[in-house]
């Protein structure tokens, strides 16, 4: 039995990433992010090193079009000179222009993919040569082109295919789209991806691997964040290893509330859920009493959730009901029945008619109108079925209250 090769496969670093919209809402949150991306590189040279890896992929989208800055590209280059092993490295969509590439070299075990494609044999020595990477680097932001139509591999080495690429996704996609039926033919055992923000192997012969990004950069990107070290014994890959490198993380928590939950109760499910120091985005649904104070008191909760999790709330999505059926309500026929009448006509529009409705004043029409274009059919019902439910909860509560 050959000796195991083993390296570290991660993408989508993003260093360096602004976070505009946090950083104006909370500067503190802001640092925290930006910082977040550094220390996940951190984790990747800490982990190589630790486990003694043979080589690290960076599968592209390394740093942005728009923040690569003297700082995030020294910083790269340092860390990879920290790594005790060799590098190899396939530019993106999004690092596809990189200007500080003469005066900021990288270091000797770093081996970068060209426009076209390259090969890095592993050892370096060809009779010695255990292992072969092929891989190509984005030359423009956008390409309909499939990239790893220029990759193939050889018969008598284990091939990495190395490429930032769309796979199975969009047919019309921008970014290299391909399926992942057209990569099984191409003498290629590993093909190392990067591009989708989500850890997944499409495939296991070969394996086609996306490792995801680093570090989560938003509540979109919730969940654990890494990088896989893979083992290969005979040419074959034997085990994946998925390790966490993001040190900020987003938690999407799904509570559900009953006739007889009370507000202790949800705020104990929550504390029960909740990872320590994480960002949380809490969804809310089921039906009963609590469903006012949710619609009502939305800011107030969310304070609390704050205060009583001791973690950022990011987010508080109510998709409660109250505890009576709307249908039934309807029947009664006061102004309340007609705020539910109004809600299921809305039901009914289309996505044109719903957004004439919402912009009926000039001011909106001009200057918000864009906005609701942009949203998909049921997105425009949600949000008339969600205004309705709140409104039905103000009037009932301004005369029970």
């Amino acid at each position: 039995m050959a000796a195991p090769v083993r390296f570290i496969h991660c993408a989508d670093l993003h260093l360096g990433s602004r976070f505009v919209g946090i950083s104006s809402d909370d500067p503190d949150l802001g640092k925290r992010m930006v910082s977040a991306t550094y220390q996940a590189l951190e984790n990747i040279v800490n982990k190589a090193n630790r486990e003694a890896v043979d080589f690290v992929i960076f599968a592209g989208d390394i740093f942005d079009e728009t923040n690569e800055t003297p700082y995030t590209r020294s910083y790269f280059a340092d860390a990879l000179s920290r790594i005790n092993s060799q590098c190899y490295i396939a530019y993106g969509n999004h690092d596809y222009k990189r200007k500080w590439e003469d005066s900021i070299p990288l270091p000797q075990n770093a081996h970068v993919f060209g426009d076209t494609a390259d090969t890095f044999l592993y050892p370096p020595s060809e009779s010695e040569a255990v292992v072969e990477l092929v891989g190509i680097s984005h030359s423009k932001k956008e390409t309909y082109e499939k990239l790893t139509d220029h990759i193939r591999g050889s018969s008598d080495r284990f091939t990495i295919g190395v490429v930032h690429c769309d796979v199975n996704g969009d047919p019309k996609s921008r970014y290299s789209p391909v399926r992942s039926n057209e990569m099984m033919n191409n003498g290629v055992d590993y093909w190392a991806l990067g591009h989708i923000h989500k850890a997944e192997i499409v495939s296991t012969d070969p394996y086609i691997v996306y490792p995801g990004n680093t570090q989560g950069r938003d509540p979109s990107e919730s969940g654990p964040r890494g990088a896989y070290l893979v083992t290969v014994v005979d040419d074959k890959v034997v085990k994946t290893e998925f390790f966490e490198t993001a040190s900020v993380v987003w938690q999407d928590i799904d509570v559900t509330i009953k006739e007889d939950t009370n507000l202790t109760d949800l705020m104990n499910e929550i504390i029960e859920k909740r990872e320590e120091g994480a960002l949380i985005r809490v969804t809310v649904t089921g039906s009963g009493p609590l469903n006012r104070d949710l619609r009502l008191d939305t800011a107030e909760i969310r304070d609390m959730i704050e205060t009583t999790t001791g973690c950022r709330c990011t987010g508080l999505v109510v998709n409660t009901m109250p505890p009576f059926d709307l249908r039934e309500r309807a029947r009664v026929g006061d102004f309340v029945s007609a705020v539910i009448d109004y809600g299921s006509l809305l039901s009914e529009k289309s996505a044109s008619e719903l957004i004439d409705i919402i912009c009926t004043t000039h001011a909106a029409n001009a200057y918000i109108r864009h906005v609701f274009e942009e949203m998909d059919p049921d997105e425009l019902r949600a949000l008339a079925d969600e205004a309705m439910k709140l409104v039905v909860e103000r009037m009932i509560g301004g005369v029970e209250r």
